[in-house]
């Protein structure tokens, strides 16, 4: 597992976990797990299901919260939102952690934050959201 990269006090965002990195996440504090990859997404990928059992038999809260840019909607930035409360360390991941940076820049835009300054918050992590701004326009707030 690569380092999780912090966007926030409590929002970290990952590429894609195995099981065994659930461990080392549990002892960094980790309180709650999002899972916003599709399933079979690819060949490589392990099953959500897995995943969620190795969570939580740690006692890692998990949730998923399948993203497809092509169709990214209100709904999936809501349940993000709903997913988040109450605030608990939280990692969220995808394939790269860019759709979860995605739905991290979507959901502090709703609570008024500058697009411009939150893509290059997430920009100076490495994360480029130029390709998926199509998939963002229609639900920036101005």
């Amino acid at each position: 597992m690569s380092n999780p990269i912090q966007l926030d006090v409590s929002y970290f965002v990952a590429p894609q976990l195995a099981e065994e990195d659930f461990a080392v996440l549990k002892e960094q504090g980790f309180e709650r797990v999002i899972n916003n990859r599709p399933e079979l997404e690819s060949e490589d990928q392990p099953a959500g299901e897995s995943l969620q059992r190795a969570a939580e038999v740690l006692g890692l809260e998990y949730i998923n919260n399948p993203i497809d840019l092509s169709k990214l909607s209100q709904e999936n930035v809501s349940h993000q939102r709903a997913a988040l409360l109450p605030v608990k360390k939280t990692l969220a991941f995808c394939r790269t952690g860019t759709r979860s940076s995605v739905l991290w820049v979507l959901l502090n835009n709703a609570q008024g934050g500058s697009y411009e300054d939150l893509s290059a918050h997430v920009s100076s992590k490495g994360f480029d959201l130029t390709r998926c701004l199509p998939a963002m326009l229609p639900l920036l707030k101005k």
